[in-house]
């Protein structure tokens, strides 16, 4: 089946599992992205795509400044995808299951040193206010 025609029927599906419209609007950005990525490599059938093809095309969003976080959202789309068709039994194999999600880094918030003084400056006002009621 062609990559385009199986793109449509996943999102039909897609409609009728009552996915919010957000879903389906984020399928399609993401989704098809891949899917042009795809026909511009010539790949036009779905039982053509091989996982080397979802991960060169993970590595040009990676390429074009990408995140993590949106590359493996690209990458849990995709896996979506392939297990629908698996399930319809258009391919016999999910091409992106095996590829591993990127490490993302974990942000840590600190305080700056105008902050910290302002939380202590409040509980030593807290402090006085408990020692004149004593």
């Amino acid at each position: 089946m062609l990559l385009k025609f199986a793109y449509q029927e996943f999102l039909e599906d897609r409609k009728f599992r009552n996915t919010t419209e957000v879903n389906i609007q984020n399928y399609k950005v993401l989704l098809g992205g891949f899917i042009d990525y795809c026909h511009d490599k010539g790949i036009l059938n779905a039982k053509e795509v091989k996982s080397i093809h979802v991960k060169s095309y993970l590595r040009h969003c990676q390429n074009k400044g990408n995140s993590a976080n949106t590359i493996n959202t690209k990458l849990q789309r995709i896996r979506t995808f392939f297990n629908y068709l698996v399930e319809e039994r258009i391919v016999s194999e999910n091409v992106a299951s095996k590829i591993k999600r990127q490490k993302v880094d974990v942000k840590i918030n600190v305080f700056s040193d105008e902050q910290i003084n302002q939380m202590l400056a409040y509980y030593r006002v807290l402090r006085r206010r408990g020692n004149l009621y004593v």
